[in-house]
């Protein structure tokens, strides 16, 4: 072989190799598919911010207000007359206050309705301000705040608050201000939601024997007290009560006979 040919093969294989990987480069690569998640993403929702306590029901402006009052801060009328009139029971008890102090008999009236607001949120505490307004026969009280102090008292009598039970029978056997309830007074007597109830039962029943010229209807009513004392009263009371009860059912004889008529 001549020295040129033998130049020649290096720079032959050397293009030859050259050529052989332009070709392998330029042959189309086999097509991949692309992969694509195909988990539907939710979007984050928003967190709420939960709100717990008494007054979380609250406007946020009412429950600043509340929490300005219950720290001692200054409070003003209009704003503690909304927090009273949003139902809130703090807010309308220290509202009653504040209209009381004003020393206003014609006020009066709005007290006792926003003591009642008071008693219906939970506020027993209301109960012995609303009996002192309704104890007093010079003020002028609205029917419609009475029928709501009258809804507010028994709520609170079945809750078990026994002032709310006493002052409430004590009004009902008076026939002022709500007027003559025998049946509520019974059923309420009978409930014993109050301590005293067996007492006053048999109270009720004295003073309706001792009625001269009293009417069958009364003597009925009589017996149903009596019947009220004998199973809600104290030991004494119950023995009394069941003495008097006899001598009404019995037929009447020389020593009845007084008690029958």
């Amino acid at each position: 072989m001549s020295d040129h040919a033998r130049k020649l093969r290096p720079c032959s294989t050397l293009l030859m190799t050259l050529f052989g990987g332009l070709l392998v480069a330029a042959a189309p690569a086999e097509a991949v598919t692309p992969f694509f998640s195909t988990k539907k993403v939710e979007p984050a929702k928003p967190v709420k911010k939960k709100t717990m306590g008494p007054a979380s029901h609250l406007p946020l402006a009412l429950q600043a207000t509340r929490k300005n009052l219950l720290a001692g801060k200054r409070v003003t009328y209009k704003q503690l007359q909304a927090l009273a009139d949003a139902g809130d029971g703090v807010g309308a008890f220290k509202l009653a206050e504040r209209i009381q102090k004003q020393a206003d008999p014609t006020l009066a009236t709005d007290a006792l309705h926003y003591y009642a607001l008071a008693a219906y949120d939970g506020r027993g505490y209301a109960v012995r301000h609303m009996l002192t307004i309704l104890a007093d026969d010079r003020l002028a009280l609205s029917p419609s705040h009475l029928a709501s102090a009258e809804a507010a008292l028994r709520a609170q009598a079945k809750k078990g608050n026994e002032v709310a039970a006493e002052g409430l029978i004590k009004l009902y056997s008076q026939g002022r201000p709500f007027g003559e309830k025998r049946a509520e007074l019974e059923a309420l007597l009978a409930s014993g939601a109050g301590k005293k109830n067996g007492d006053m039962a048999f109270r009720m029943a004295v003073m309706l024997l001792s009625q001269p010229g009293r009417t069958a209807e009364q003597t009925e009513q009589a017996a149903r007290y009596l019947g009220i004392a004998r199973d809600k009263g104290s030991v004494g009371m119950k023995a009394a009560a069941g003495n008097l009860l006899a001598q009404l059912t019995e037929p009447a004889t020389g020593t009845n006979a007084e008690v029958q008529q």
